[in-house]
C-alpha cells in the first residue's frame, strides 16, 4: 500500500476518533440540558399560585356524545394541591328524541357576567372582591380538586370533582350533574387523563347512574 494512502487513512481514523470522543460530552450536555428543562418546567408548574389550561372532555357511548370544551383556572391551595374551576366552556350533549344535540354554555354566561363586572369594578375601585367571587362561583359550578402524587419529570396527579350545567335554552331545560375521578399524566404542557364518571341526573341521552370511562386531553398549565 503506498505511503501516501496510509497517511490519508491515518488522518481519517484520527478525525473519526476525535469526533466520537467529542460527541459523548455533547450528548451528556444535551441530556443534562433536557432534564434540566424538565425539572424547571415541573417546578414552575407545581409552585405557581395560579394557572390556566385549555381542555377537551369527551365521552362517547353508542351513537351518543357528551362533549365539554373550555378554559380552566387553577388556584394553589398548598404544595402539590390545586383547586380547578371551569371558567369558560361549550358543552354538547346528545338527545336521541329528536336526533340532535343540545348545546349549553350556561357556566360561561354566568362567569362572563360576573367576570366582566369584576374587571370593571377592579378598574374603578381597585377592589378584587368580584373577581374572587367569580372564581368561587365557577369553582362551585364545576370544581376539581387535584393532588400530585409524583412530581419529577413526568408528573402524575389524581383528581376528584363534579360538573354541573343547565341547558336553559333547550327543550325540557334539563339539569346536568356528573361526578368524576381522574388519573392524570402530564407530559410538558399536555395532560392526558383517564377518568371515571357517574351521572346523578337524567340529562337527555345521559341517564342517571350511567358509569363511563373516558379520556381528556388538556393543554396546560400555561
Amino acid at each position: 500500500m503506498p505511503c501516501s494512502l496510509l497517511k490519508v487513512i491515518f488522518v481519517l481514523v484520527a478525525v473519526f476518533a476525535s469526533l466520537v470522543i467529542a460527541e459523548k460530552p455533547l450528548e451528556e450536555k444535551s441530556t443534562k440540558n433536557f432534564t434540566g428543562y424538565l425539572e424547571r418546567y415541573v417546578d414552575r408548574t407545581l409552585t405557581e399560585e395560579a394557572r390556566m389550561s385549555f381542555g377537551v372532555d369527551l365521552t362517547t357511548w353508542g351513537n351518543h356524545i357528551d362533549y365539554n370544551m373550555g378554559f380552566s383556572g387553577d388556584l394553589k391551595i398548598t404544595n402539590g394541591l390545586y383547586l380547578e374551576a371551569l371558567l369558560l366552556n361549550l358543552h354538547v350533549l346528545s338527545d336521541e328524541t329528536d336526533s340532535c344535540s343540545r348545546i349549553s354554555g350556561f357556566g360561561s354566561i354566568v362567569n362572563s357576567v360576573f367576570g366582566t363586572a369584576g374587571i370593571l369594578v377592579g378598574i374603578y375601585t381597585g377592589s378584587e372582591t368580584l373577581s374572587k367571587f367569580t372564581y368561587g362561583l365557577a369553582a362551585l359550578q364545576n370544581p376539581t380538586l387535584e393532588y400530585y402524587v409524583w412530581r419529577r419529570y413526568v408528573p402524575v396527579s389524581v383528581g376528584v370533582g363534579y360538573n354541573t350545567d343547565w341547558f336553559v335554552f333547550s327543550p325540557k331545560r334539563n339539569f346536568y350533574f356528573r361526578a368524576h375521578g381522574d388519573l392524570n399524566v402530564n407530559v410538558f404542557c399536555v395532560r392526558i387523563s383517564g377518568s371515571y364518571a357517574y351521572s346523578f341526573l337524567d340529562s337527555y341521552d345521559l341517564k342517571k347512574g350511567d358509569r363511563k370511562f373516558y379520556l381528556k386531553v388538556i393543554v396546560g398549565p400555561i
